[in-house]
């Protein structure tokens, strides 16, 4: 993260798929609160990342990351979650479900291009079925275009992984796009 914030994305760099039949997804960067956990600290404000190059930090915020997905101009745009490893449980599970909740809050105040830009909430609670259904719940209250499962595929059983995928699922509308994030093989 800290080697592209220098970056500046000219306009001829965005995404121009209209007729091709295909999308761009651009992520938030969430993920890197599991895979960077050691080099990251997680507020209420965001996510402030330790570089491991140079040490310095950088402050991912439901805004920032917004905000670089306006400018990248992806279709599908993800709001920025707290993400806690799936193999994780307890309290820190309860606060990363709320805590994606009123990030997806800030995310829609903060995003530039509902007209253009698919703004998807994803569903977080572990492998708690009352979390999820609960964040799913909260998520669908928010009425956007798409909605992703996440938080799973970081270990745990197959069977934990489809049951809180089928109880995600349950809770959100047929009628608009589910993304599962995560999933590595084309049986998934």
């Amino acid at each position: 993260l800290n080697r592209m914030m220098p970056v500046t994305i000219s306009r001829s760099s965005h995404f121009n798929l209209s007729g091709s039949g295909w999308f761009a997804l651009q992520d938030s960067g969430g993920f890197q609160m599991v895979s960077l956990l050691a080099l990251s600290e997680i507020t209420e404000e965001g996510v402030k990342f330790r570089s491991p190059h140079d040490g310095s930090d950088m402050m991912l915020t439901p805004e920032h990351s917004i905000g670089l997905q306006n400018t990248i101009g992806a279709d599908i745009i993800m709001q920025l979650d707290d993400v806690v490893s799936s193999l994780v449980s307890g309290p820190r599970v309860e606060e990363a479900m709320h805590r994606s909740i009123r990030w997806l809050d800030r995310c829609i105040k903060a995003h530039k291009h509902p007209d253009r830009q698919n703004l998807f909430g994803i569903v977080q609670g572990g492998l708690d079925e009352d979390l999820r259904r609960q964040c799913a719940r909260e998520m669908v209250k928010r009425d956007l275009p798409g909605y992703a499962i996440g938080g799973l595929s970081g270990g745990e059983e197959k069977d934990h992984f489809w049951r809180m995928v089928k109880v995600s699922v349950e809770l959100l509308p047929d009628h608009k796009p589910r993304y599962c994030m995560g999933v590595g093989y084309d049986i998934q």
